[in-house]
């Protein structure tokens, strides 16, 4: 099953303006690439030489080996600085000083990630099938919970946030296929596993029109960090209880 397209409304709304000068922290090359074809200005970090590798390979993209903990660059480089479906995964407490460090004044980090919305009815039936065989199948871990630390960061003290929805095209083959490969699938003997899959296809032929496919639905959940220089420009004042030593 091909990944869901990430919408170009979403894009242009993280990143603001038309032309930025912009700072991909990259998981993938798919979103460097979506944002250099709007026609930014698109450098791209990653600590993952043969990513960088690809993402040399796209016209007009600059990759910068590093991690989002410790970026290379001077102070006030990039107006828009993205980070999709990767908040999660870093060291915020690190990272986001850094980031802050790097975008100009007014620029804003732009964080999304890509969600399923078990909200539609087959999406939930779909669900409660794969529960019987295990409790925990369709949980999606995305990391989307860190997207509230921003909310919280001293560098980023006004966050915007808005949600795309997103439909990704499902055929049959599709849909078992997605259930084969979940964990719980290992776990079953053949029979089970046979059993399991001709009730999804079931819940599949019930589901959608003929002649058409069903829609996995999306959102894309997305935020504008305003950036804050305060803490990093502020003059350093020692708390009261500090040690004071004579020079």
């Amino acid at each position: 099953m091909s990944r869901a397209t990430l919408p170009t409304e979403a894009l242009d709304w993280l990143a603001v303006w038309r032309e930025v000068r912009g700072l991909v922290v990259a998981q993938d090359a798919h979103l460097t690439r979506r944002l250099r074809s709007a026609g930014h200005t698109i450098f791209a970090l990653t600590d993952d030489a043969p990513l960088a590798v690809r993402l040399g390979s796209i016209d007009g993209v600059t990759p910068v080996i590093a991690r989002p903990e410790a970026i290379p660059t001077d102070p006030f480089q990039f107006e828009v600085v993205f980070i999709h479906q990767g908040l999660h995964t870093l060291d915020l407490g690190l990272a986001l000083p850094q980031v802050a460090r790097a975008l100009r004044p007014g620029g804003c980090l732009s964080a999304s990630y890509l969600v399923r919305d078990d909200t539609v009815p087959w999406v939930r039936r779909l669900a409660a099938l794969l529960r019987r065989f295990d409790p925990m199948a369709m949980r999606g871990a995305y990391g989307h919970g860190s997207l509230d630390e921003l909310r919280n960061s001293r560098y980023f003290t006004e966050v915007e946030q808005r949600a795309f929805r997103v439909w990704q095209k499902v055929t049959r083959d599709d849909l078992l296929g997605l259930v084969t490969s979940q964990p719980l699938a290992a776990n079953l003997d053949q029979g089970q596993l046979r059993h399991l899959l001709g009730q999804v296809g079931e819940l599949y032929d019930g589901a959608v029109r003929p002649g058409e496919s069903l829609r996995l639905p999306f959102q894309m959940l997305c935020q504008r960090a305003w950036v804050n220089h305060d803490e990093l420009t502020g003059p350093v004042r020692m708390p009261d209880n500090a040690l004071a030593i004579p020079l």
